[in-house]
């Protein structure tokens, strides 16, 4: 008994006389930019929120879309940063919680903008009918989805542009247009803003978009969800830090699913365009 009052002391008490430690949480993020990147943007909030639930917790990059939301909606991920169409997705398939939408300069909303060179005779959404277009991932609202739709507005159909490929993430459409592979591109509008200096013009912004969520599973329980919810709305000193990570003047508030049924509607009107 001496042995182990002295072993316990010291840190190194036996295997079999402590308790397993707890179980990392997952927190999985859709690869809509570069795997370094996106660890450096994430990994100062999953830091933030481990120590709010007192427990370790694992940050993955998902391959694709695809796999994040089913990591999510089937519990294999704990928590998600999820944009709106996926969001969407995910909540078609399980329970998953909204916790806090993200906000930037206090806004609870982002945009999408159509970009083309800045050296291009192209002025209007009209002008891009027989031209080529570039688009993020199929089911991203800001590189897709919201772009299809300004398209639309402007009489423009599938059928009357050249080519219409979707590049995956925002950083390709961009530099895609850049080098004149493509007459018009979309994407975030902030990520267009980005590359204003090495010559992209923005041609056009969308509506006001519901914002990226995070999410909780529904195996998460009720009072570990509402540790992180507060953590992410009312941050002290580290979760100020990790906001600052995410990018300038973000923050989270709290959105409802209600906030998302716009795209819903818009989903479903651009299902045959």
């Amino acid at each position: 008994m001496r042995r182990r009052a002295f072993l316990a002391a010291l840190g190194l008490a036996p295997l079999a006389g402590t308790r397993a430690a707890p179980r990392a949480t997952v927190f999985v993020v859709h690869p809509y930019d570069t795997p370094s990147r996106l660890y450096a943007r994430f990994r100062p909030l999953t830091l933030y929120l481990a120590g709010t639930l007192g427990r370790p917790m694992r940050l993955v990059i998902a391959n694709s879309y695809d796999e994040q939301i089913a990591m999510i909606a089937d519990g294999r991920a704990d928590y998600a940063y999820l944009g709106p169409t996926p969001y969407i997705r995910a909540r078609e398939r399980g329970t998953v919680r909204i916790l806090a939408g993200e906000t930037e300069g206090g806004h609870a909303f982002y945009q999408s903008a159509l970009v083309v060179r800045d050296d291009s005779p192209i002025r209007r959404v009209a002008d891009l009918a027989g031209r080529r277009v570039a688009l993020g991932a199929e089911i991203s609202l800001s590189s897709a989805l919201a772009p299809k739709r300004m398209l639309a507005n402007a009489g423009l159909k599938r059928d009357d542009l050249a080519v219409v490929t979707h590049l995956d993430r925002h950083e390709r459409v961009a530099l895609a247009v850049i080098h004149g592979d493509f007459d018009a591109g979309g994407l975030r509008l902030d990520i267009a803003r980005a590359y204003l200096p090495r010559g992209l013009r923005i041609l056009a912004t969308s509506q006001p978009l519901p914002p990226h969520v995070v999410v909780a599973s529904p195996k998460v329980p009720e009072a570990d969800a509402a540790r992180v919810r507060d953590a992410l709305l009312h941050p002290y000193t580290g979760g100020l830090e990790a906001n600052r990570a995410l990018g300038p003047e973000i923050g989270f508030a709290l959105v409802e699913d209600a906030h998302y049924h716009p795209i819903r509607r818009m989903a479903r009107a651009l299902e045959n365009w």
